[in-house]
Order: C-alpha cells, then structure tokens, then sequence
C-alpha cells in the first residue's frame, strides 16, 4: 500500500477547499491513473494530478461545495509581531488572493514510515498579487504607531518549498484519510512591489515609508516570516485538513496491506 502517493493531492487541495460542510460526498478519482508504489515514479504522477486539479477547480465545484479558489478569500486574520525595537499587531480584512491557478508542482518528495508520512513540495508562481484593508498597532522604540488603510503586494517569480508532517487514520466508515499535524513553508521571492496608505497622516511620509519597504523588502520579508509563523501555521493546518476530509487515501491508489 502506498498511501503517500495521495498526501501531497490532498494538500493542494486546500487551495480549493478551504470550507468543507460535514457530508460523505467526496473527490472522484476514477478518471485519474493510479500512482505507482515506487515513491520516485509517485511523485512525478502527483504531481501530474496536482497540475491537472488546480486549473480545474479554480471556479469551484457545486457538488462538492468547493467554492472557487482565486482569488482565495480571507475575512480576517491578525500577526503578533516582535523583533529588536520593534513590536505590535498587524491585523488584515477583506483580503484578496490572486494567482493560486498559476501554481505549477516542479518535483515531489514523498517519506512514509508506517502511518506517519513527511513530503516536500517545490512549486512556482510567477505572480502573486495579495491586497486587503490593514490596521497595525505599532512601537518602534518610544514611538507608537496606528496605521490604518489599504494594502497591495505584487510578488514576482515565487519558488517555494512546502515541508509537511502528517498521519493517517480510519474513520468509523473504513475509509483511510490524511492529518497533517505540522507544515513549514519557505517561499523564496524574486522581486515585490509593495504598495499601501495610511502608514502616517502626511501623505509624502507615507511615500518615504513605501520608498523604504520596497527598497528593503527582502530584509523585511525575512523578519516578519519567521516571526509570524505562530499566527498563520495553525489557520493553514485548519484550513487543510478541513480539505482532506473529502478526499478518501484509497480511492487515489490500490490498497495492499
């Protein structure tokens, strides 16, 4: 049995299926060919159904309430932030995801001991485009700062590496399904446009802080990842598993234990 041929489908899907209504319908895969048990040839064939699902779904699917996934939409979601002389709360709204379908899975690495499985993604964007409506509440050493507006992030030549950790457990039903149960992500950046207002009340400070931010973005993104993992790790596992509950293991590979 080679269940780890479906974990990394099942992650992807939480691109689509971010809110997942308790039912028993679940994703058809008799139109897909079975992964091989050979975890080299897996990865090429998920791979394949990834690349195939992604462009698919991006409108959603009715039958399975999977609404449509680009932009994906998030109504709120706050950071605590602290780092050197640097603290506070960034909170975000409305915020609007664009350029998911643009996902292409370049290479899969699948681990599996028993019914504990690790995987790693590698994947590309060429364009990313997030924007939203932002409140923060800032201390830069004795100065407080509340900034209050919209934002918009262009984010260009996206390489990211996904790391999961996950198991597998059997419903009362008998059907198998995935748990992730940790997921580490490092996106790799090759250039961003940083666009915002309301950082101050003068309009020509606000454009020396964006001169600033996009001047330093990469020093900026690699303080604030890090920092902010706490916050969006367990909306991202939630957000996932709730996905995986309509995707049985079995019905993506032959069950031979």
């Amino acid at each position: 049995m080679n269940s780890q041929c479906i974990v990394v489908i099942l992650c992807l899907l939480a691109y689509q299926a971010y809110a997942v209504p308790a039912e028993t319908k679940y994703l058809d895969a008799s139109e897909f060919e079975k992964c091989p048990e050979d975890t080299n040839a897996a990865g090429d064939c998920i791979a394949k159904i990834i690349n195939t699902l992604l462009p698919r779904l991006r409108h959603g699917d009715p039958e399975l309430n999977i609404p449509a996934y680009d932009p994906f939409l998030i109504d709120k979601l706050s950071f605590q932030y602290s780092s050197g002389a640097v603290n506070g709360r960034i909170s975000v709204r409305n915020v609007k995801l664009y350029g998911i379908v643009g996902i292409k899975i370049q290479k899969i690495d699948v681990k599996r001991n028993n019914n504990k499985i690790q995987l790693r993604i590698y994947s590309h964007q060429p364009k990313i485009n997030i924007l939203g409506d932002y409140k923060a509440d800032m201390h830069v050493n004795q100065l407080q700062l509340k900034p209050k507006g919209k934002f918009n992030l262009t984010l260009f030549d996206v390489q990211s590496t996904v790391n999961t950790e996950g198991e597998i457990y059997t419903k009362d039903d008998g059907k198998r399904f995935l748990r992730l149960t940790d997921i580490e992500a490092n996106p790799k950046i090759g250039d961003m446009i940083i666009k915002a207002n309301g950082i101050f009340p003068d309009p020509e400070l606000d454009e020396i802080a964006l001169n600033v931010a996009n001047n330093y973005w990469r020093d900026i993104y690699g303080i604030i990842l890090p920092e902010t993992r706490k916050s969006w790790v367990p909306l991202l596992l939630r957000l996932i598993n709730q996905a995986l509950l309509k995707v049985p293991i079995d019905e993506f590979t032959s069950r031979s234990d």
